[in-house]
């Protein structure tokens, strides 16, 4: 009898069909909360838990998609591969929570990631995480994707990675939600910079690394919610940052200063600033300009 008993279990356990028996607590809990659980695992490992039971089956495609992508050579063992994509969107009706793909080849894979942001698995993103592959031998960026901002009413979190911002796009954004947001060896031409903060209505925290703007290479940043700006400029040339306007922004983050450094820093409008720095006065050179600052450095 026990050990028709014990066998019985094993062909449970192998089944996925043990909800009841082998004391699964976690398959109690809500759908909801099983949803916001697989919401938060990688890609590979929320298609998995399809297996873990019949209760768990329907709620990958109904939980938020947290979908992360690589191109060869690159491999993360959270992502997926490109050729993955098609089949997890067919098989997911949405809505998603992230979409990362940092090393994006450009070529005919753009038209493949313009219709993947468009489709209904993808709408209503949170979080926004895109760029190219990094070229070290060539200066040009490429466009990012017209529809990388498909979700901008939804977005809490954007990173825009190793690309050039089309002025297109820029002056119709609108992020009324979005509250992080880094830019990382992006280039901007014209006002887009200014049209892309300006569509900014809740953002907290900005990092710029490596951002360029075509003509004068001014950064000027104006915004009313800003708390936090991180900003570096890759060794050698010139930059200017100039904080024109921001009433709530408290840190000012200047990390991994070089010697070879020629930034100058112009803080106008910030009269909540708190934090500048760190940097060494010996080991970069950063003429910085203070009006308007009430409190300490």
């Amino acid at each position: 009898m026990e050990a028709a008993a014990g066998s019985s279990r094993k062909e449970q356990l192998r089944s996925g069909d043990c909800d009841e028996t082998a004391g699964d607590r976690i398959s109690h809990l809500p759908d909801d909360v099983l949803g916001a659980i697989i919401s938060l695992l990688p890609t590979r490992h929320g298609g998995r838990t399809q297996a873990l039971s019949r209760r768990w089956r329907h709620l990958w495609r109904s939980a938020p998609l947290n979908l992360e992508v690589t191109c060869p050579p690159y491999f993360l063992p959270t992502s997926v591969p490109v050729s993955s994509v098609a089949k997890i969107i067919a098989q997911h009706p949405g809505p998603a929570r992230r979409f990362c793909f940092q090393h994006l080849l450009a070529g005919d894979l753009c038209a493949e990631v313009e219709s993947w942001l468009s489709s209904r698995s993808l709408a209503n993103l949170q979080e926004l995480d895109i760029g190219y592959q990094c070229l070290s031998q060539q200066h040009t960026r490429y466009p990012l994707p017209q529809s990388a901002f498909h979700s901008a009413s939804t977005l809490l979190a954007a990173k825009i990675r190793t690309c050039s911002f089309p002025d297109a796009i820029a002056p119709s954004m609108n992020f009324p939600l979005l509250k992080e947001l880094v830019l990382h060896c992006v280039s901007f031409s014209g006002d887009a910079f200014q049209s892309l903060l300006s569509g900014c209505h809740a953002l907290q925290s900005l990092s710029m690394l490596q951002v360029h703007v075509a003509g004068s290479g001014c950064l000027r940043v104006s915004s009313p919610t800003l708390r936090s700006i991180g900003f570096r400029k890759s060794s050698g040339g010139k930059a200017e940052l100039v904080i024109h306007d921001a009433p709530r922004l408290q840190r000012l983050l200047l990390p991994y200063c070089h010697l070879n450094d020629c930034v100058t820093i112009r803080v106008i409008g910030a009269p909540e600033l708190e934090i500048l720095g760190p940097f060494s006065l010996g080991m970069c050179k950063l003429p910085i300009f203070q009006v308007g600052m009430s409190r300490r450095q």
